[in-house]
């Protein structure tokens, strides 16, 4: 996959941080950049595949130009950046329509994690225990996508990331996003919590070894 993303952040110093960051990301073809939201608006991408967007710009908010940004860039998942990792903060971009949430705190790699997952369509808010959320719902209510139920076959069958990586011709941190969804989804923090999950829930079946 190519994709197109777009900074919109105020701070010169930190967009330029970013960009370094994100250009390391195998997927990433083409990096835009913007200071404001109308900025934002009047570069016209509509073939943008992310935005990560500051909530704290001068003039209009992240928060509330959301919805302008997602009009101007109609296909593209956009990401909240925020100084803080408050839960309102969270609770917040999640109620506006975010796609994610995103710290300026964050390591390099869990930028690139995030990217990895917002590309795949999958939700990339933080977790309040760095893996799964505490307190996650029940497995009952848990709906995986047929590439996370490929990788949590292989990950039932005891294999690691690496081996799954190649098995589905997929990158590792690609994977590592897939287990983090998973166990969000299962409600679980361990791959065997995981596999209790997916057997109770008939995600995957254990081969019969009984003898004739």
């Amino acid at each position: 996959m190519s994709a197109r993303l777009l900074l919109v952040d105020d701070h010169t110093l930190f967009r330029t941080g970013l960009r370094l960051i994100v250009q390391g990301h195998p997927s990433v073809e083409y990096i835009a950049e913007a200071g404001s939201v109308a900025e934002a608006c009047a570069l016209k991408m509509i073939d943008a595949d992310l935005v990560l967007l500051d909530i704290q710009l001068p003039g209009m908010s992240g928060l509330d130009g959301l919805r302008l940004i997602r009009q101007a860039c109609p296909k593209a998942r956009i990401v909240l950046v925020s100084a803080s990792v408050a839960p309102d903060a969270v609770n917040e971009a999640r109620a506006r329509g975010a796609d994610g949430f995103l710290p300026k705190s964050a390591s390099g790699e869990d930028i690139l994690e995030a990217i990895s997952c917002a590309l795949a369509g999958l939700p990339c808010f933080p977790a309040s225990n760095g893996n799964a959320p505490a307190g996650a719902k029940p497995a009952d209510g848990a709906t995986l996508t047929s590439r996370q139920l490929d990788v949590l076959t292989l990950l039932c069958a005891g294999k690691p990331n690496k081996v799954i990586a190649r098995d589905l011709g997929l990158s590792e941190n690609t994977v590592r996003v897939h287990v983090a969804a998973i166990f969000t989804q299962l409600g679980v923090n361990s791959r065997s919590a995981a596999l209790l999950a997916a057997q109770r829930m008939g995600l995957v079946s254990i081969p019969s070894h009984d003898t004739v």
